[in-house]
C-alpha cells in the first residue's frame, strides 16, 4: 500500500501491476513502456541526457526498430515547470506591492508626528532612539502580520484540500500541505519585509528639526521633499506592479476561456464512459471475453435512459496508442511521411454515438479487419495531398492498413501544441485485455455511476471496472490545471489592483488633510470646488500615468515568460490592454473622487478662522 498523495506516472493512477512485456500487444504500431533511470547525486543534466540517449540507440542498433524519446522527469508533468516559477513571480509582485503599500501608510503616519518626535529630540532624545522607537512600531504590526499569515495559509490550505477537485489536488508529484521549510521561507521573506518597509520610513519620517516642527501648527504643515517623493514612488512601483498583474491575469483568464470554449470535435453532452479491465488471468480466452463484452452491453441497455452503446479503445477520455516513425503511402513515387499519429480502435457505433461526420467513405462494418482504417483529416491528407485516399493503403514498418473512411478529428484543448496530433481509427476487435472503454449516450437522465458499474459486474464478478462518469465532468476535470491558473492570476491582480486602490486613497486623503489651509486660500481667491477636486484628481491620475507607463514597459518584457502558458491570445491584443487600462482607470478614479470631494466641501471661512 503506497502513500494516498503518490501519484505516478500519471496524475489518476491508483493500482500497479507487475510489467509483463507477453501482455504487450504487437498488432499495431506503439509507444512501449518507459524505462526510468535515476543518475548519481551531483550527475550533471546533460551528462545524465547524453548518457541515457546513447543507452537507447545500442538498443537501436541491436533491435533496428527502436525510436529511443529522451526527457528528464519533470518533462512528465511540463504544465507545473512552466507554472511553478510565475506563480512563485506573481506571488512576489504581490508581495512587494503590499510593501509598498505598507511603506506608504507607515511613513504617512510617521510624518504625521513630526511634532511629536521634534518635542521628543527638544528633550533630549537622539535621532537613533526616535528611529527605534519607529521602527519597534513597525515591527509589531510586521510580527503580528507574519502570524496571522501564517494561521490564515494554514487555514487556507485546510479549506482547499475539501473544496478543490482531486484532479487538481493530485495533478502534482508533492502533496498540498505546508512543511517546515515553507514555514521558515515565508516567515525569512516577512522578516525582510519588516525591515524594508519599517527602516527607511523610520528614516525618512523622524528626519526633522525640532524649531522648526514646533513652529508649524498640526494641519498648516506639508510634507517633506523626501517624503513626498518616497510616497510618490512607492505608490508608482505599486500601481505599476498591479498593471503587470493584471495584463498577465488577463491573458490567463482568457487563455482558459479560449481552452474552454475549444470545439473537441464531438458531442459529450449526456454520454457516460467507462473503463474496462480483462486482466485477470480466468480471462485470457478471447472466447470469453467476447461473451463478456456482449453480456454487458445486455446489461447496459437494460438500464432506463440508455440510447446508444459504443466501444472504443483510447477514445475518450484518454488518449489512444501514440506511434511514431515513417508511414510509406502505397503509390507509386510517393515521399514516405515521418510523423507522430494517434491511433484508436472503435466499433460500428461509435461515429454515430458521438456525432462524429464521415465526410468521405464509409464507417467501420462488423466484418472489417483490424486493417481497414477510418482516417482524420490531416492523417489523410499528409499522406495522400493530391488523390483520393478512400481504398489507399500506407504502410507502417511491416503493417499495411487500407482507408476505408475520412472523419473529422477529435482536438484536445491543450497548451502542448504537440498534443493535438493526426489520428486514425481501427476496427474493434473486441475488449483488449487493459483499458477498453465503453461509452453510453444517455436519452434523457444518465444512469449514476453506481448503478453503471453494478450491472457490468453482473456480467462476471472477475471484471475491473474503473471510473465510471460523465464525459462533460472528465473534461471539466482536465482544465483543472489553466482553470487554477487562471483562477490564481485573477486573484493576485484584484488583491495589487486593491492594495493600490488603497494606499493611493490613504495617499490622497492623507494630502489633502495638510493642504486644507492652501485649499482655504485657493478659495478665497476665487478658486471653485470643482477647481479644488480637479487638484486632487490631477494628482492622482498623474501617480496612476507614471504607474502604468512603468508596468507596460514591464509587461512586454514579462509576457514571453508566459508564452507556454497563453492559449489563442498574445499581449498584443488590443482587448487586454482596453480591459486593463479601463479597470486601471476606474480605479484610480473611485480612489481619487473621495478625497477631491472632500477637498471641494472645505469651508474657506472655517480653515482660516482655524489656522
Amino acid at each position: 500500500i503506497l502513500p494516498s498523495e503518490f501519484r505516478f506516472p500519471r496524475w489518476d493512477t491508483v493500482i500497479w501491476k507487475a510489467l509483463d512485456f507477453a501482455g504487450v500487444p504487437t498488432t499495431q504500431p506503439a509507444s512501449f513502456p518507459m524505462a526510468y533511470v535515476r543518475f548519481a547525486a551531483g550527475q550533471p543534466r546533460a551528462d545524465g541526457l547524453r548518457m541515457a540517449t546513447e543507452a537507447a540507440r545500442a538498443a537501436d542498433a541491436r533491435n533496428g526498430k527502436l525510436v529511443p524519446i529522451i526527457r528528464p522527469l519533470a518533462a512528465i508533468d511540463p504544465y507545473y515547470e512552466r507554472a511553478v516559477p510565475l506563480l512563485a513571480g506573481g506571488v512576489m509582485l504581490v508581495f512587494l506591492g503590499l510593501c509598498a503599500n505598507v511603506s506608504s501608510l507607515l511613513l504617512a503616519r510617521l510624518t504625521e508626528r513630526r511634532r511629536e518626535f521634534g518635542m521628543r529630540s527638544a528633550l533630549g532624545a537622539s535621532r537613533g532612539r526616535v528611529i527605534r522607537q519607529a521602527f519597534l512600531e513597525s515591527g509589531t504590526l510586521g510580527t503580528l502580520g507574519i502570524a496571522g499569515g501564517i494561521a490564515l495559509a494554514c487555514v487556507i490550505v485546510s479549506v482547499a484540500r475539501v473544496l478543490l477537485p482531486e484532479a487538481l489536488l493530485v495533478r502534482t508529484l508533492n502533496p498540498l500541505n505546508i512543511d517546515l521549510r515553507s514555514l521558515a521561507i515565508a516567515s525569512a521573506f516577512g522578516v525582510g519585509a519588516t525591515l524594508a518597509a519599517g527602516l527607511l520610513p523610520a528614516w525618512i519620517g523622524t528626519r526633522v528639526d525640532p524649531i522648526q516642527s514646533l513652529r508649524v501648527s498640526e494641519r498648516a504643515g506639508t510634507e517633506t521633499r523626501n517624503a513626498r517623493a518616497f510616497t510618490r514612488g512607492l505608490l508608482v512601483a505599486e500601481i505599476a506592479l498591479a498593471c503587470i498583474l493584471l495584463v498577465g491575469a488577463t491573458l490567463l483568464v482568457r487563455s482558459f476561456l479560449n481552452l474552454a470554449a475549444t470545439d473537441r470535435g464531438l458531442d459529450a453532452h449526456g454520454v457516460v464512459t467507462t473503463s474496462i479491465s480483462l486482466d485477470r488471468p480466468v480471462f485470457s480466452n478471447p472466447a470469453l471475453r467476447r461473451s463478456v463484452a456482449q453480456s454487458i452491453e445486455d446489461q447496459i441497455r437494460g438500464l432506463p435512459g440508455v440510447g446508444q452503446l459504443a466501444w472504443s479503445y483510447g477514445l475518450p477520455p484518454s488518449r489512444g496508442v501514440h506511434s511514431f516513425g515513417d508511414w510509406t503511402p502505397d503509390m507509386p513515387g510517393a515521399p514516405v511521411v515521418n510523423m507522430e499519429v494517434d491511433i484508436y480502435s472503435a466499433s460500428p457505433e461509435f461515429f454515430a454515438l458521438y456525432g462524429i461526420p464521415l465526410l468521405r467513405g464509409r464507417s467501420f462494418q462488423p466484418s472489417d479487419s483490424e486493417r481497414a482504417i477510418v482516417a482524420g483529416e490531416r492523417f489523410a491528407k499528409a499522406l495522400f495531398p493530391n488523390v483520393d485516399p478512400i481504398g489507399r493503403t500506407v504502410v507502417f514498418d511491416t503493417q499495411q492498413f487500407e482507408i476505408i473512411g475520412i472523419v473529422r478529428e477529435i482536438h484536445y484543448p491543450s497548451l502542448d501544441p504537440h498534443v493535438d496530433r493526426p489520428e486514425f481509427y481501427t476496427a474493434f476487435s473486441g475488449i483488449e485485455r487493459f483499458g477498453t472503454a465503453m461509452n453510453i449516450r444517455c436519452r434523457d437522465i444518465c444512469p449514476d455511476a453506481a448503478v453503471v458499474r453494478q450491472r457490468i459486474l453482473r456480467a462476471h464478478p472477475d471484471i475491473r471496472v474503473i471510473d465510471a462518469r460523465l464525459l462533460e465532468d472528465v473534461y471539466f476535470e482536465q482544465l483543472a490545471q489553466p482553470r487554477a491558473a487562471a483562477a490564481l492570476g485573477f486573484a493576485f491582480a484584484a488583491i495589487a489592483t486593491v492594495a493600490a486602490a488603497a494606499g493611493l486613497f490613504s495617499v490622497l486623503s492623507y494630502t489633502v488633510s495638510r493642504r486644507l489651509r492652501e485649499f482655504g486660500i485657493r478659495r478665497a481667491l476665487g478658486a471653485s470646488s470643482a477647481d479644488i477636486r480637479w487638484l486632487v484628481l490631477r494628482d492622482g491620475l498623474l501617480v496612476t500615468s507614471a504607474g502604468v507607463a512603468f508596468g507596460v514597459v514591464a509587461s512586454w518584457f514579462v509576457a514571453p515568460m508566459m508564452a507556454s502558458l497563453q492559449y489563442g491570445v498574445t499581449i498584443t491584443d488590443a482587448a487586454n490592454w482596453a480591459a486593463v487600462f479601463g479597470l486601471i482607470a476606474a480605479t484610480t478614479l473611485f480612489a481619487s473622487w473621495r478625497p477631491a470631494r472632500a477637498a471641494g466641501r472645505a469651508d474657506p471661512v472655517l480653515l482660516l478662522k482655524e489656522e
